[in-house]
């Protein structure tokens, strides 16, 4: 079966093992020990094709990695994108001590199932403790840093940083260059640009965001439709092609947020201070206006360099509170974000006519202590603030996309291919079976027949299965230079161009537009010397955001963990989210989190029913659905494996139980 899937080419074979077959066009092999010479590191591949390194970053000898081809600047010369396996100085793991000495096992099995440590050379780490071990008289390792307990913030953080190699520490050159950036506008720059410092602009993040790129503002047009400026911070003002700045942000291509802090592709100079768009200070934007008609269909646009000044910073909350407020205002920040309210809510309805698919899975939000430790842990909001933002992002790069498409500028698209005719079909036959379809077709499911399904579903016991097993057939967006249009917004035409401080693939959108502004002979060459390289660069930018989502998915995951340790024995009520053959799934009331039942914990042998989605009990004919309400006991946190294991107390009520008013 192997061996045919490899002739269909949905499988390839590396390394005597078998895995999906790469899309994307980087390259693998596994890196030479290097020898004198000015050729550098040399890669190998499985095929014996050579590569030359002038820089094998992280890369050791025996690591197998991968190479951008496309952005070694000749031929036979590629350079290092990421370490995919290999050996490391370091082990970041949980020590287990005995008699002779301790066990530390890697987080997340990652390396190594496991390594001993000598009792001489345990330094200070106690049972439980996170440890970081280096090598040491072969076969033995040694504790060479201490990191705490399970759920100490410092500790769960270096955890997840040292799985997925994301750098923390900036090079020295590059925040010396970034310390040489003037703070202050220069006035010439600002004679170059449209002077926007006089309107009502306004960012609008989250409470706890660590930058702030995006300020917006709306207006309602004396004829029917409103007119929304979008001004992104000019990112691209400030770090040069080929500088250090550059391709420090381009090895990390883009930021990564954890609960507690966030690692940035940028240094503090310029993601939290000279292109955050504060408060009533000046700063430098490109800005997309757009004007749109009393059903939001765009009937102009134009984008251009300018200069603004932000006149308030909002939290979501905030701006909810004003946009739902409904007493009239003349205070001119209420009357734009009223409009900016009503123009999202047009959008979003003319986005779902066309077919757009929203996935509103709902997201867990962790309320951090003083200390760092989660001291909740609740479902995060999605407010009509939420949603006006996302609209006017959603509408800003869509407008950008389809402009540089026109005018055939090099640049990259965010591109969401349909789903495989088979992954579509499961994905049919689920919908189908919860009667969230109309009368079964011929042709592929089309968009908008999925949307109309997943808002059909919504409130009842199987959305969140629905939504998952929809999300989960849908292929992986990506970037490409090439635009293959976007299946879940139903947008022929979309990039990213909103956030050039946090990702890369942005700063490239923006240089792009910038080219076309300009419209120069020296603007004509940079586009053209940077289309060569867009291919590979998207490809490393694709496989980049996947790392990313992965890693801040775990810190999540261990900040429950942390949270759901300090409540071992307790007992919770919950709503079954999610049926397995290994079990099932319970979110919790109290707090926005999933543990597992295991199947051998339940009274008697359990069969997965799969039409229906339940567990059976063959013995009983007891089953366990989506919905059920039931009552459990936190039995078992594994913080290395990110598993909350829960028991199964007694089944609950349908419905829970209506608060009283003195509840």
């Amino acid at each position: 079966m192997l061996r045919q899937l490899v002739a269909e080419g949905r499988l390839e074979r590396r390394a005597g093992r078998y895995r999906l077959r790469r899309e994307d066009t980087l390259r693998e092999g596994v890196l030479q020990p290097s020898r004198p010479g000015p050729d550098g590191a040399v890669v190998v591949e499985d095929d014996g094709t050579r590569w030359r390194l002038a820089d094998a970053g992280a890369g050791r000898p025996g690591d197998r990695v991968l190479l951008d081809p496309g952005a070694g600047g000749s031929r036979g010369r590629a350079e290092l994108v990421r370490v995919v396996e290999g050996s490391r100085p370091e082990l970041v793991g949980i020590i287990t001590t005995d008699p002779l000495g301790a066990t530390v096992v890697p987080y997340r099995d990652e390396g190594p199932s496991s390594v001993r440590v000598r009792r001489g050379d345990l330094g200070a780490a106690r049972e439980g403790d996170w440890v970081v071990v280096a090598p040491a008289r072969r076969p033995w390792m040694r504790v060479v840093e201490v990191l705490g307990p399970p759920g100490s913030p410092e500790a769960d953080f270096r955890a997840v940083v040292w799985r997925h190699r994301i750098p923390v520490a900036f090079p020295d050159a590059v925040q010396e260059e970034a310390s040489r950036l003037e703070a202050g506008l220069d006035p010439r720059e600002i004679a170059r640009r449209v002077d926007l410092r006089q309107r009502c602009f306004v960012t609008i993040d989250p409470a706890n965001a660590r930058d702030h790129d995006d300020a917006v503002l709306v207006e309602r047009q004396a004829e029917d439709g409103w007119r929304l400026w979008v001004a992104i911070a000019d990112v691209s003002h400030y770090v040069p092609e080929g500088s250090a700045l550059d391709r420090e942000a381009l090895r990390r291509g883009n930021s990564v947020y954890f609960p507690d802090r966030a690692v940035p592709m940028l240094p503090e100079r310029l993601s939290g201070e000279l292109c955050s768009l504060r408060p009533e200070v000046d700063r430098l934007a490109l800005v997309v206006e757009l004007e749109f008609d009393g059903g939001a269909a765009v009937r102009r646009r134009a984008f251009y360099p300018a200069v603004i000044r932000s006149r308030r910073r909002l939290s979501y909350e905030q701006a909810a509170a004003v946009m739902e407020g409904g007493a009239p205002s003349q205070d001119p920040l209420e009357v734009a974000l009223g409009e900016l309210a009503q123009l999202g809510r047009r959008l979003v309805r003319r986005r779902f006519a066309a077919g757009s698919i929203d996935f509103d899975l709902p997201a867990a939000e962790i309320v951090l202590g003083d200390d760092g430790h989660p001291v909740d842990i609740v479902e995060a909001p999605r407010s009509v603030a939420h949603r006006a933002i996302e609209e006017a992002m959603l509408a800003a790069n869509r407008a950008v996309a389809e402009w540089l498409e026109a005018a055939e500028v090099p640049t990259l698209y965010r591109v969401h291919e349909p789903p495989r005719p088979e992954d579509l079909e499961g994905l049919r036959d689920l919908l189908a079976s919860f009667g969230l379809l109309e009368a079964r077709r011929q042709a592929p499911a089309a968009p908008a027949e999925i949307a109309r399904a997943i808002q059909r579903v919504a409130g009842r016991p199987e959305e969140r299965l629905v939504n998952l097993v929809a999300l989960r057939s849908m292929r992986q967006a990506r970037y490409a230079p090439r635009n293959a249009g976007h299946f879940a917004l139903a947008f022929g035409t979309y990039t990213h161009f909103t956030s050039p401080i946090r990702r890369y693939a942005d700063l490239v959108v923006h240089r792009a537009l910038r080219d076309w502004l300009d419209a120069g002979a020296e603007a004509r060459r940079r586009a053209g010397g940077r289309a060569a390289a867009l291919t590979g660069v998207a490809a490393r930018l694709s496989l980049l955001e996947r790392v990313a989502m992965e890693a801040e998915r775990e810190a999540v995951e261990l900040k429950k963990c942390a949270f759901m340790a300090r409540r071992l024995g307790e007992e919770f009520d919950g709503t079954i989210t999610g049926i397995a053959r290994h079990g099932f799934y319970v979110t919790l009331d109290a707090v926005f989190v999933e543990g597992r039942v295991h199947v051998g914990s339940l009274r008697g042998y359990a069969t997965l029913d799969e039409r229906a989605y339940a567990l059976v009990i063959a013995a009983t004919g007891e089953r366990f659905r989506l919905g059920d309400r039931v009552r459990v006991l936190v039995e078992r946190v594994d913080p290395a494996r990110a598993w909350i294991d829960f028991s199964l107390l007694r089944r609950l009520p349908a419905e829970p139980p209506r608060p009283g008013p003195d509840s």
